[in-house]
């Protein structure tokens, strides 16, 4: 048995006594054979030294033998005394034996960047022409969309060109979240909502065609590779944060909410551009954040040069989203670099409650970073956040269901 200094560990080692964050609510315990994530836990807490004993042959598997270490692991770069964070860390926790692990990416995380990692955006943009030729029924809402003397008859009849989308819409018009949505605002409906018309009656024009133009692009994303992403876990997570976003704009009473939901769905539409044109360099990233546990903005900033949100933002922006959404998930992982900051702070702060208790992001693992400007933009704190999460997790599956 032996102090050494924490860079001399290595995964097999055993701890000899306890270790335990800066706040002393959390430790991994004696007895513990360390894997490389416990070593990344300890680094997080900045432990300088530890007690170990003989290595073991093999470490246990962390995220098979080690639930709450790897929700720790998850953890490990955030402030643990920020009130949210520990608020956060408590529900994740406690969600932590019924949570399947994420899945790795099958690409390793060593291999070179292919040549195509020096492409630009718009390069990247421009090189693809399912992105450039949108759905008819996608042009004709956005023209509904932005011309003011459209009318409810103009906006059902354009949607109702697409027998899928429309679908989709009263479905989610119906759905037990909307009621609740339409039970806040008033206007709840005596009966299910069975017509377009009807249903932008009670949303509105803007609300119903913004949700509209989000669903129909959704189908441009079908032919993903599996190598790296689970696209089932992926939509969970981009519609968490959607459900999440339109939770907390409607607490904070905006009139159309139903913006933020779309924003929710589309913020990672960025790494779906990768996936669909550049699936070696987008594993490569995926996997180097994986290995190192750092959030995967700050790898593709590092190997790309942009990161997916602003290849998300971009694109939104050449079809010619409403400004407000293309902002928002253009800044999502940093709200205050826009000039009005307030949507892209819900959308990041529903983007790290969403993966710390709900849903990991699509195979990252990390929980995104921290913002306290936009926490605080949120009006959200941690006595709050059980509810939120409670009302999200009750929705979750059954709007899932509705874009399969």
């Amino acid at each position: 048995m032996s102090r050494i200094p924490l860079s001399q560990a290595r995964p097999g080692m055993v701890l000899a006594e306890s270790a335990e964050s800066p706040d002393g609510k959390y430790g991994l315990s004696a007895g513990l054979a360390l894997a490389e994530a416990h070593l990344r836990v300890l680094r997080g807490w900045r432990i300088r030294e530890i007690e170990v004993v003989a290595a073991l042959e093999a470490a246990p598997a962390l995220d098979e033998k080690a639930p709450d270490a790897a929700v720790l692991e998850r953890f490990a770069h955030l402030p643990p005394k920020e009130p949210v964070v520990a608020a956060l860390l408590r529900l994740a926790l406690a969600r932590a034996a019924e949570q399947p692990a994420p899945a790795r990416c099958r690409i390793p995380a060593n291999r070179p960047l292919p040549p195509e990692a020096a492409l630009s955006p718009e390069r990247i943009l421009a090189n693809d022409p399912v992105l450039v030729s949108l759905p008819e029924v996608f042009m004709r809402i956005r023209e509904v969309l932005s011309d003011p003397d459209s009318t409810v008859e103009e906006a059902a009849a354009v949607i109702g060109k697409d027998p899928s989308l429309t679908a989709k819409i009263l479905k989610l018009v119906n759905s037990a979240f909307y009621a609740r949505t339409m039970r806040v605002s008033g206007s709840l409906p005596p009966g299910p909502v069975d017509s377009l018309n009807r249903a932008v009656m009670l949303l509105g024009l803007n609300q119903l065609s913004t949700l509209a133009m989000g669903v129909s692009v959704l189908p441009l994303f079908k032919d993903i590779p599996p190598e790296c992403v689970d696209m089932r876990q992926f939509w969970r997570h981009s519609v968490g944060v959607a459900l999440v976003a339109k939770l907390l704009a409607m607490r904070q009473g905006d009139p159309n909410p139903e913006r933020f939901f779309v924003a929710g769905l589309l913020h990672d539409i960025g790494r779906l551009v990768l996936y669909k044109q550049l699936p070696e360099v987008a594993g490569a990233t995926l996997s180097l954040a994986l290995s190192t546990g750092r959030p995967l903005d700050d790898v593709e900033r590092e190997l790309l040069g942009y990161d997916h949100a602003r290849l998300g933002g971009m694109l939104l922006r050449k079809w010619r989203f409403p400004e407000s959404l293309e902002q928002a998930v253009w800044r999502h992982h940093d709200p205050m670099s826009g000039e009005a900051p307030q949507e892209a702070a819900l959308i990041g702060v529903a983007d790290m409650v969403t993966v710390a208790t709900l849903c990991d992001g699509g195979g990252e693992r990390s929980v995104p970073r921290f913002v306290p400007e936009a926490w605080r933009l949120a009006d959200l704190g941690a006595s709050e956040l059980p509810a939120i999460v409670a009302a999200a997790e009750t929705h979750l599956d059954i709007v899932c269901a509705m874009f399969a």
